[in-house]
């Protein structure tokens, strides 16, 4: 929450929005779930040579993280889930045709 209040003061700068959530929904994680390890979360957004690579907790998982209790997170496999999060992907072909790799939600 500091950090989000940092950037919209301008403050910080070179973060997107869903990378900074991203971050701050590790260390909520790290603290609710038990054994579960926020340095496996990847939270970088790349963009590049036709790929473009999003953090792994997008914003409206952060959001729902945010409403739930721990229990609720635990109970509802959402720790189980975020522990194996992977990056969305996008590629884009020389003929401009974008395909998106499916991942599974961590917080539906």
């Amino acid at each position: 929450m500091a950090l989000t209040l940092l950037m919209t003061a301008g403050w910080v700068e070179g973060l997107r929005e869903d990378e900074l959530l991203c971050e701050e929904t590790a260390a909520r994680l790290a603290d609710c779930c038990p054994d579960f390890d926020p340095s496996v979360l990847e939270c970088s957004y790349v963009s590049g040579c036709g790929t473009t690579t999003f953090p792994a907790i997008t914003i409206a998982e952060s959001a729902c993280i945010d409403d739930l209790s721990c229990s609720q997170l635990i109970g509802r496999g959402v720790c189980a889930r975020a522990a194996k999060a992977t990056q969305p992907t996008e590629h884009t072909d020389e003929d401009g045709t974008t395909t998106t790799e499916q991942r599974v939600e961590v917080c539906p």
